[in-house]
Formats: C-alpha cells, structure tokens, sequence
C-alpha cells in the first residue's frame, strides 16, 4: 500500500442478524499478504503457508496488473474486474468509483442468498471503508496481531461461510526497509505473519464442525515490490504468489511457460563485436501513413544489452520525433515509439526480458484510437495515439537495427517470430496467440502481410511465411540456432491474476455467474 493517512478508523458497521440459520458446508478464507513479495516468501521460513502447497493450485508466476497499488490490488481480487471497471488505479479512494455496478463478491454472496455470513477483517481499513459493502461483518483493526486474534475469534465462536482478512506488517517493513530477501526486517515481518497464520489454521482446522466442512483458503499478497517501492513499471511490482488450497486438490503448480520447437536468428554475437547481424526488407507494405492501423508483434531472447537498441523498426532512433516506429530495448526490458515528424508518443512499462528466457512482446496501433502493448500475453497499458500524423520514414524494415542500419547499439540475444499485420488485432487474438506460431487457422491471417520465423533462411535471405513472400536480406555473419532446440516460451496468460480470485470463489460456492456482471476473471477451481 501507498504510506498515506489511510489507517484512520472509522467505526465499524452494525453487524446485520440473520434471520434463519443456514447451513453450507462450502466456505472460503482469503488471507491477504500485503506487498509480500513471493521469491522472499519462498527462500524465509513460512513453513505454515508452504505447507498449503501440498494440496493446491498454485503459482509463483502470478500477477497483479499495474498500477500496482494496494487500492488497485484489492479492489480487482474482491471484485474480479480491472481498474477500467471499478475505478480505483491508486490508494485515492476519493476519485470516481464504481463498486455499484461492480461489487466485491461478497456483496454478490449476499445478494444470491442472504444467509451466507460474510465477514472482513483488515489492518488497512480502505478495504471496508469502501470496496466492502453489503457485508455482515466489517472490523478494522490497527495492528496485524489484533488482525491474527480477530480472525482465530472469529472462526472459533462465529460460523462465516466468507471470510476475508488482510496483514499489512509486510508492506510497511517493505516501505521502510526494502522489499528484499537481503533486508533482515522484510524477512522477519513475512516470517512473524507466516506465524499468525499458523495458528489461524489452527484455529479453523479446531472448529468442532471441521470435519464436514469444505474449506477454500486462498493466499495472496496485493503487490510485490522493488526498493522501498511498487510503483507497478517493475516486474517485481507485478509478480505475486496465488495459492488455491483445499483438502481435496491434488497439488499443481502453474507456470508461465509452454515449451515447443522454435529456430531463432541470432540478433548479434556475444560482446556486440563488429560483426553484429540485422536483416532488413523495403516494400511499401510497411508504410502505415497517416490511417493504416497496423500491428507488429516479435519474440525475443536476451541477457543483456547496451543503451535502447532497436529490436523491430523502420525509423531514424535518432530521435523518438523522427517517422516510424520502434521496438527498443530499455534498461531491463523494452519500450515502444511512434514518430510523425513532429509529435511523438512512447509506452513503457513492460517486465525484465534480459533473463535469458523467450519474451513475446507485441503492440497494435489503433490510428484513431490507442497504442496498446502487451508482453507474454498480458495487457500492459495503452498510449493515446490519435495525434500522430503519417508515420512514412522512407526507412526499410528492420529486424536487429534501426531504419538507417547504422545504429550504434545492439541487443545481445536472439529474435524470432517477427509478424506484421495491416490491422490492429483485438486483445484476446493477442493474448491467445502470444506462445504459439502463426498457421492459416489464425483469426486474422488475411491481414498478415509479413512473418519472419527465423526457422527457413537460406544463405543470406530471411525468408517471409507470409502469403506475400517479402524475404529480408541478412547482414552480418549468420549464426543459426539449432531447429530441434525445445525453447521456454513465457505466457503470462496462462498463470493466475488478480481478477481470477472473485471469480474463482464463487465458482467454489456454486454460485452462477452472470454475464451481466462483467467480470474479468476465470477459475482456478479444478472440475
């Protein structure tokens, strides 16, 4: 969470009667870690949330979409949507909102049968100020422990059927001191919370009623962290742990990774020695104007690389005004710019991609609309684009340098999958086709004017799978990767998400979900 003075307690709300009893064996607790970031969870001594592995759906590769703020981490777990529907980007709870039409489901619980008893119990009092409404029970407390002993009452002397709590201590100590397994204070501000939430299992493993009782316990932090921050540009902002643990699952760790066959051309060799390798096409094809929307999509691996080098491009990086446009290399992970001439825009916000590993980064170009960029199949954030004027550069297009062939710099690693569409693909071709090659079966193959594998050059020659057969010439000395290499190749899709904790809740409860409701989410209930 932001420090900012949202630790005033308002008091709570009556506690609401219910009428008749009711009787459900399917209940869920959520245990929310605030900023616990998962590789420092993992290397301390949490012997109590590990032990929820055993029997879970979990991952370690999850994410949290930026801005990674606690009110935009809570808001999407409790509502199953993103900021786009409910509002909240920051810890400013003041600005436009919409929990009516996108409620925490708690509320949805609620509404589909008022006899559930619903219950929240948090450190960070925003989270019941504003996102729980239509609850039963709303209790703000002021430490983590008074936290750990509200909630062991509760599940000792109440009977919830929905009970959310949430630590704060991990944040604070990460505010403070770093959020790193190298800060002594990070490290035991997430070991004395493991503690607390030992003997919250005890306590509702000690419920006299357990044996026929269905428990889901979901654990989850709203952010990681980076320095003394999350400002949500970092990957270690994004990346979260999501365990879905019951009794009866069978433990399955997802990932985001899927393995095929792929060749690659190599971008340059080791120590960007002179002898560096880019392969280039001019066609007019490649010339979007003024209105063309277009869409331009590449994988890359890499462990490393001076100043901002062009990954895909067909302008002067001279400077960013110049025509055209460009993937480029950033500090540890990469940006994207249009030029007309005179106006400019740039998107960065991406995750590192000089980890050695395969990235897919793709970007579509919505000329009277937004620029909107994507890695491993996550949405990472739109630029508005409607003030960019012709993009012509003259410059040919270029995979490893920039339009002019001459730029200084260049990435340290290899490219492949280059594809060029004359059309400004939607989100979910996007995000469904990031791990995967092009085939005819794709939604939009029509419009795939260009497509680089790096699995079929001759000589020279970089040849073109499109339909049109636009082949580049390769300069430098070639270095083709082995075609039977099996290579990692990162999708973010394929792991959970902050929206996918609604969602997956009530599907645990049997709950229809409408889709009038809008959400955003899946889940991560095995059948």
């Amino acid at each position: 969470m932001l420090c900012i003075s949202c630790h005033s307690s308002p008091e709570n709300e009556p506690e609401p009667k219910k009428e008749t009893p009711f009787q459900n064996n399917k209940k869920i607790l959520i245990i929310g870690i605030d900023g616990c970031r998962q590789d420092v969870m993992m290397s301390s001594n949490t012997s109590n949330i590990k032990s929820l592995l055993n029997n879970a759906v979990y991952s370690l590769d999850a994410l949290t979409l930026a801005p990674s703020w606690s009110g935009n981490g809570w808001s999407t777990l409790l509502t199953g949507v993103t900021h786009l529907k409910h509002g909240i980007t920051g810890n400013d709870f003041t600005i436009q909102h919409d929990f009516t039409n996108y409620p925490c489901f708690l509320k949805r619980t609620e509404t589909y049968n008022s006899a559930y008893r619903t219950m929240s119990i948090v450190h960070w009092t925003p989270i019941n100020d504003y996102i729980m409404n239509g609850i039963d029970v709303k209790r703000n407390v002021n430490t983590d422990l008074e936290v750990k002993n509200e909630v062991v009452k509760a599940l000792s002397t109440d009977n919830p059927d929905i009970l959310f709590m949430q630590f704060d201590d991990v944040d604070h100590a990460g505010h403070t001191y770093g959020f790193s397994s190298s800060v002594p204070q990070y490290v035991s501000a997430i070991n004395t919370t493991d503690g607390y939430i030992g003997e919250i299992l005890a306590a509702l493993r000690n419920r006299p009623n357990y044996a026929n009782e269905d428990w889901l316990i979901i654990v989850s932090p709203d952010h990681g962290g980076s320095g003394t921050n999350h400002t949500g540009e970092n990957y270690e902002d994004r990346n979260i742990f999501s365990i879905y643990h019951n009794k009866n699952f069978v433990s399955n760790k997802i990932e985001a990774k899927t393995l095929q066959s792929q060749s690659t051309i190599n971008a340059d060799v080791v120590n960007y020695s002179s002898e560096q390798i880019y392969a280039s096409v001019s066609n007019t094809a490649y010339d979007f104007g003024s209105n063309q929307d277009f869409t331009i999509e590449c994988r890359i691996k890499t462990t490393g690389f001076a100043g901002d080098p062009a990954i895909v491009s067909n302008k002067d990086w001279d400077s960013g005004n110049n025509k055209g446009f460009i993937f480029a290399a950033k500090g540890n992970s990469w940006k994207v710019n249009v030029g007309d001439g005179s106006n400019r825009i740039d998107f960065e916000g991406g995750y590192p991609i000089n980890d050695g590993k395969w990235h897919h980064l793709a970007v579509t170009f919505s000329r009277t609309g937004t620029m909107k960029a994507y890695q491993d199949g996550m949405y990472l954030g739109a630029v508005n684009m409607s003030n960019i004027g012709n993009i012509n550069s003259g410059l040919p297009l270029v995979i490893g340098q920039d339009g002019t062939l001459g730029y200084s710099n260049f990435v340290n690693g290899q490219i492949s999958e280059v594809r060029v569409w004359n059309a400004a693909l939607d989100s979910a071709t996007i995000v469904n086709n990031s791990g995967l090659s092009v085939t005819t079966t794709h939604p939009n193959y029509s419009k795939l004017i260009g497509y680089w594998k790096g699995t079929n050059e001759s000589g020279s020659t970089l040849v073109d799978s499109s339909p049109f057969a636009r082949n580049m010439t390769m300069a430098g000395t070639f270095n083709r990767s082995n075609s039977n290499a099996t290579l990692e190749c990162y999708r973010a899709n394929q792991v959970p998400h902050m929206v996918d904790y609604a969602y997956s809740a009530l599907t645990w409860l049997g709950i229809p979900i409408s889709p009038s409701w809008g959400l955003d989410g899946r889940s991560w209930i095995p059948n």
